[in-house]
């Protein structure tokens, strides 16, 4: 004798769902009949902590569209999270096992960084919003160093409580410290708490911020994580004059927090271009990053519309650096110029 049994799932509307928010057996599927979206239970999670089974293909949709908004990683892995002492230990632990799956440029979650002294002004203790930027957008790259063999995810944490001089001076070249203009920038030793202190033929650049930068704010769980990139950046430095294009190259490490440079920002090099180069001479290796491939939608390179720092030097120039504009456009400005923010980026591996 044969016998028949019908199977059918549990079923609510939304509202419904979220109103009871049960907790579905491992396996179990539970229908929102309005909605037509499933979850499955994983014997633990109440329904408004499960997501939805299509949330991936929806997630991956609206990224090819530039739509995606990002989700907070924190409520999404709560549970995952809850297992290591910080975000970025378990940042750490996805990374190591090359397991990046719900995660996507866009999503975030909040760090605490302490108060401090930084630059002569006073920053406060806040929580800020770190944004996954890319994920192994330089794995395997470089000559040395940490990305070769490291998975890792590129992380935009906002731009500088205050602004930031480029140079004291109006000087896009190096100095005695570093040849290559953005190590030896004052806006590198803000970011990473260094002494750059240094000449070159227009006089004394860089900055003395030694223990007392960005970097110092974030905790050491995440400074822990961070790790530096290889990249191949240019050098602009003489002893005995003073110089409008580099002049060289050389791999170096970019700093544990760094602006991003033309080609991350805008996918091309616009006002870093030099005149005895082509195109294409990127320096690096970059790659346009993610968050930043839609400029104006839903103000991808505005940042609260305002103007940041990038880690590129004008070509034809001994004066201006590359920068963002508050309205997202690719511009380039004297090292001095005052009301420029600096972003504060860094790799997690």
């Amino acid at each position: 004798m044969t016998v028949y049994h019908k199977i059918q799932i549990r079923q609510d509307t939304a509202a419904n769902w979220a109103s009871t928010n049960p907790v579905l057996l491992q396996g179990e599927m539970g229908l929102e009949t309005d909605t037509r979206r499933t979850k499955t239970g994983n014997g633990s999670s109440n329904w408004n902590n499960l997501p939805y089974d299509d949330e991936e293909t929806r997630i991956l949709a609206a990224l090819a569209n530039n739509t995606y908004e990002g989700t907070n990683l924190q409520t999404k892995f709560a549970a995952e999270i809850s297992g290591y002492s910080s975000v970025a230990d378990w940042l750490h632990a996805r990374c190591e096992a090359n397991n990046f799956y719900g995660i996507h440029p866009f999503d975030y979650w909040y760090e605490n960084t302490t108060s401090a002294t930084i630059d002569g002004n006073s920053v406060s203790a806040k929580s800020r919003k770190c944004t996954i930027a890319g994920i192994d957008l330089y794995y395997g790259t470089g000559d040395s160093g940490n990305l070769v063999s490291k998975h890792h995810v590129t992380v935009f944490a906002g731009l500088t409580d205050n602004t930031v001089l480029f140079n004291p001076i109006n000087s896009n070249n190096g100095s005695s410290y570093s040849e290559h203009p953005w190590i030896a920038s004052k806006c590198y030793a803000v970011l990473n708490g260094v002494n750059t202190t240094g000449t070159n033929q227009q006089g004394s650049i860089g900055f003395n911020a030694e223990n007392a930068g960005y970097l110092q704010i974030f905790s050491s769980a995440l400074r822990n994580r961070m790790v530096q990139q290889r990249a191949h950046l240019g050098k602009r430095y003489s002893s005995s004059s003073t110089l409008t294009d580099d002049n060289s190259q050389a791999w170096v490490n970019r700093g544990l927090i760094f602006a991003p440079s033309e080609i991350e920002a805008y996918g091309c090099m616009i006002h870093s271009v030099k005149a005895g180069f082509p195109q294409s001479d990127n320096y690096g290796p970059f790659c346009h990053w993610p968050i930043f491939k839609s400029a104006g939608l839903r103000g991808r390179l505005l940042s609260g519309r305002r103007y940041f720092w990038l880690c590129s030097v004008a070509g034809g120039s001994s004066t201006s650096a590359c920068s963002v504009a508050s309205s997202g456009f690719s511009t380039c400005a004297s090292t001095t110029r005052t009301g420029v923010y600096a972003p504060l980026c860094f790799h997690l591996a």
